[in-house]
């Protein structure tokens, strides 16, 4: 008989060491900021508006020179570099018509530095 306690007190000390064990490699991995948990970095719309809106150039295809409310890019765009998208600029025209116009944006870097083409 005392056996079988002995037995059930190695198998429920052992039970929970692996919970305590367990709750511990979590509350690490959530103070030391695992990806798994961390959200996902996106662009900074207005620095992203601001970027083309420099590297657009305002010559005879523009009815008026564009401003960063005539730029409009895809929103919550996640930070991976190598990904590429396109941003609408607002605006062209031959000066009896507006227009619109696409600029290709690629991300270069894994901190957010992208190059207008």
């Amino acid at each position: 008989m005392t056996d079988q306690r002995s037995f059930a007190r190695t198998v429920i000390a052992l039970s929970l060491a692996v919970i305590a064990c367990c709750a511990l490699t979590f509350t690490i991995m959530l103070l030391a900021g695992s990806p798994a948990v961390q959200p996902q970095r996106v662009l900074d719309q207005e620095a992203l508006a601001r970027t083309v809106l420099n590297n657009v150039e305002s010559g005879a295809d523009f009815v008026k020179p564009p401003t960063i409310d005539d730029i409009s890019c895809p929103a919550s765009i996640p930070v991976e570099a190598g990904r590429e998208f396109e941003c609408k600029v607002v605006g062209v025209g031959d000066g009896s018509r507006s227009g619109s116009a696409w600029v290709k944006v690629k991300i270069e870097n894994d901190l957010g530095e992208v190059s207008v083409g």
